[in-house]
């Protein structure tokens, strides 16, 4: 199946056995955060900075999330 710019950008934010009830919580919230704001970019609402500068903000590791971006990237030969 091929992919869609959507499954290149989004992002998953892990959750751990250990966590508590309030990081859980937190870590839905960011991820609810980054999908709404994933929405806004392929609508064209929001530049790809404000999207990315989103993922910062709910503490997405950009270094992994751009380095997995760019071999989605490759795999569909855009880069």
């Amino acid at each position: 199946m091929a992919q869609t710019v959507d499954d290149l950008i989004k992002i998953e934010i892990p959750l751990f056995s250990e966590m508590t009830d309030d990081e859980v919580k937190l870590r839905i919230e960011q991820e609810e955060i980054a999908y709404l704001a994933r929405q806004a970019f392929l609508k064209g609402s929001i530049p790809l900075e404000d999207y990315f500068d989103v993922l910062e903000a709910v503490e997405v590791d950009m270094d992994d999330y751009v380095t997995t971006l760019e071999s989605g990237l490759v795999v569909v030969g855009v880069l």
